[in-house]
């Protein structure tokens, strides 16, 4: 979503946006910008070579009949493609990125694919004007490994969409999903991934019902690792307290976070440079949060006097942050109050927008 809202956002400020995305679904629904939905071959490798392939001649055809682009954004994708055209087109390119490509070369054990992999990342790299890291650690990657001088680099955090993430009544919101507003719930929202760390939190888990035994653990999304964690569930008898909703669609998402009243983000360390992209969403809703201390979360979150930041994978330490705010109802509203303030003031996705307008301004100041 953040880049319909981006693009959305910018449209608002008075620019005219086209956004270029693979054929799927209904787009053009989730933004004001011009969508260009781009077809493509649905098999394997194909996928990826003819998007690239259909995408550049389908931007090139609107920039050819419409007015040249000022800027080209690229959410970096292992291709090079964009800024060919930027150059065909004489225009700088903003690249945002969103993980580490060090990280990732580290991960990848192919040795012709992470070599590959490298070179086009240069490539991206050289040709770009202007780099937009999700957070201050990619920032700082770029800068010693990759050269990049700061005055070329802005950081662009995730941020979040404050307008359909608010605070709203739980038990209203209880009532519009049939969940028992008698209970306390401890929520999570996320793709299950094993990094997400949701077997820490099960194992955490007997402890906390042990003291509270009306705790109910709310778990809401899908992914590869579902059977696993819902085995893991079972197998520990905990199917009584845990509530796997499945993936439910993005704009009901606010109403789940609504009846949680402690959000989690217990991610392992494998997390890497995650700056904690749910617990934007989880603060913007007013919720206090136990997350574990990894990447950029605590950069970005350490002064929010709402997230509790407690060491990965230790069952241990989730378990009692997790009970010390199950113990003070008073000390859980001081963090939501604190968290919504604090992404309304910073976080806002806006802001964000407000971000990439300013970049782009300092690249085209006699245009703009």
């Amino acid at each position: 979503m953040k880049v319909y809202e981006l693009t959305h956002n910018l449209t608002k400020r008075g620019h005219q946006v086209y956004l270029f995305i693979p054929k799927i679904g209904s787009p053009e629904q989730q933004t004001m910008a011009h969508v260009c939905p781009v077809p493509f071959i649905d098999l394997p490798v194909l996928r990826f070579v003819s998007f690239q392939l259909v995408s550049f001649f389908w931007a090139l055809r609107v920039a050819l009949r419409k007015d040249y682009p000022d800027i080209i954004y690229v959410r970096i994708m292992w291709s090079f493609t964009p800024m060919i055209l930027a150059r065909f087109l004489s225009v700088p390119v903003m690249l945002e990125i969103n993980d580490s490509p060090h990280r990732a070369y580290a991960m990848t054990k192919n040795l012709v694919k992470r070599t590959t992999v490298h070179l086009i990342d240069k490539i991206t790299f050289r040709l770009s004007d202007h780099f937009l890291p999700v957070n201050q650690k990619i920032a700082q990657e770029m800068s010693t490994l990759e050269g990049v001088p700061w005055d070329k680099l802005t950081v662009l955090p995730s941020g979040t969409n404050i307008d359909m993430f608010h605070p709203m009544d739980k038990l209203q919101c209880c009532h519009k999903l049939g969940f028992d507003e008698s209970l306390t719930y401890i929520g999570f929202i996320g793709t299950f991934l094993r990094y997400q760390g949701i077997e820490t939190l099960i194992e955490a888990a007997p402890v906390i019902i042990q003291r509270y035994p009306q705790v109910r653990f709310l778990v809401l999304g899908d992914g590869p690792m579902k059977d696993a964690w819902q085995t893991m569930v079972s197998e520990s008898d905990l199917e009584f307290h845990f509530i796997f909703p499945g993936h439910v669609p993005y704009k009901c998402v606010p109403f789940y976070c609504a009846v949680m009243d402690i959000c989690v983000a217990p991610f392992h360390k494998s997390a890497g440079d995650s700056s904690g992209v749910k617990i934007f969403d989880y603060l913007a809703c007013g919720k206090p949060v136990v997350a574990t201390d990894v990447g950029e979360t605590s950069a970005f979150f350490a002064d929010s006097g709402a997230v509790m930041l407690v060491p990965p994978e230790d069952p241990a330490a989730l378990a009692q942050g997790i009970i010390s705010l199950l113990e003070s109802e008073a000390l859980r509203a001081e963090m939501g109050e604190k968290g919504r303030a604090f992404i309304a003031g910073r976080y806002s996705r806006t802001q964000i927008a407000e971000m990439v307008e300013t970049a782009a301004l300092k690249l085209l100041p006699s245009r703009w």
